[in-house]
């Protein structure tokens, strides 16, 4: 029978082994370039977040603007106001959001009369409201007589207020899309953000009252 060659010893192999790992746990190449791909995730995020919240803010506080310059001058008219009057008003909110669009833009103006006999019971006499949606957008104007509760303190008796709604539809750059817009819901579905502001002003006169189509005013509001 042929003699069985004998097996080499287990011992250099595992010095050789433990020579490999030393090599390698000494290596420092490569180093940056992988704290680099850990950092850069977080940097960019970062990045997009910060252009996001200033784009956000910036876009609130224009639908703020918009919904306090449409208020004013809309209290500033006296005894009555013409449809095409409130029309040129609500059309501002348009020019105060550029460079944005104006298409997700949605304004509502609206008198509110109180009773004479109790300032918490009040009414809306006439309601405006504009969409920047379209080539063209114009407002559409009714009178009213419907009930519209106010903040407590606002009115006195026999008093009025012009109440100015504006809400914007916005939808973020690029931060959404990561994050497959499943984080929030606006008025224009996955992905957006509604924007509201509504601002009340005391008329500075005289609650003016809208001048319908043949030029005759809106009743006032039946308590």
């Amino acid at each position: 029978m042929a003699p069985v060659a004998a097996s080499p010893p287990a011992a250099p192999l595992v010095a050789r082994a433990r020579r490999l790992v030393r090599r390698y746990c000494a290596d420092k190449r490569g180093v940056a370039a992988i704290e680099f791909a850990f950092v850069v995730p977080i940097m960019f995020v970062m990045f997009v977040g910060a252009v996001e919240l200033s784009q956000a803010i910036t876009v609130d506080r224009r639908v703020t603007q918009a919904a306090s310059s449409i208020a004013d001058l809309a209290a500033r008219k006296e005894t009555s106001i013409s449809q095409a009057e409130i029309g040129d008003i609500m059309k501002i909110s348009g020019y105060i959001m550029i460079p944005y669009s104006q298409s997700p833009l949605q304004v509502v103006v609206r008198n509110v009369t109180s009773s004479s006999a109790d300032a918490s019971t009040t009414k809306q006499s006439w309601q405006c409201t504009f969409s920047g949606a379209g080539a063209n957008p114009t407002p559409a104007c009714t009178c009213m007589n419907d009930t519209y509760n106010l903040p407590a303190g606002l009115v006195s008796t026999n008093d009025s207020v012009v109440v100015a709604e504006v809400s914007y539809t916005y939808t973020p750059l690029v931060f959404d899309y990561f994050l497959n817009r499943t984080l929030s819901s606006g008025a224009g579905g996955p992905g957006t953000y509604t924007l509201s502001e509504k601002i009340f002003m005391k008329p500075r006169g005289q609650a003016a009252m809208l001048l319908k189509q043949d030029g005759q005013p809106c009743p006032s509001p039946t308590f």
